[in-house]
């Protein structure tokens, strides 16, 4: 079944404008990711410069640049919009996980300074994907 924004897109309109915009309610902004953009590391806590030297040098292992991952926290997942991700890395339990992508799970980067079995484990989750 057809939205009405599908039978629009198919009769070749691509901009309209609604009469009654309160009928729809509020829509909800997209997130939209850079192009470049391969993995998404789902964090509430913003990082601080020791735990993003940590998160740096985890995409080197990775074989990624700094500037193809972004960070959102857990509630911005439903927002996401098209995206070219390969990775999501959760920190913590998601409530909405991103389908179609490497998964991968840790503790806050910040418990993983001083443990390296929880290296170990996210390095094991990494390399299932190899």
């Amino acid at each position: 079944m057809l939205t009405d924004i599908q039978r629009l897109q198919a009769m070749g309109v691509s901009v309209w404008q609604l009469r009654h915009p309160e009928l729809y309610g509020r829509e909800q902004e997209v997130i939209q990711l850079p192009e470049n953009c391969q993995l998404l590391l789902v964090c509430d806590d913003p990082l601080s410069e020791q735990d993003a030297w940590l998160f740096g040098n985890i995409l080197k292992s990775m074989k990624l640049d700094a500037d193809k991952a972004r960070q959102l926290p857990h509630a911005a997942l439903a927002a996401l919009g098209d995206h070219h991700l390969v990775w999501s890395w959760y920190i913590g339990k998601p409530e909405v996980m991103i389908d179609g992508v490497r998964t991968l799970h840790s503790l806050p980067l910040a418990q993983m300074h001083d443990n390296p079995a929880a290296k170990r484990d996210l390095w094991r989750q990494i390399c299932q994907y190899d």
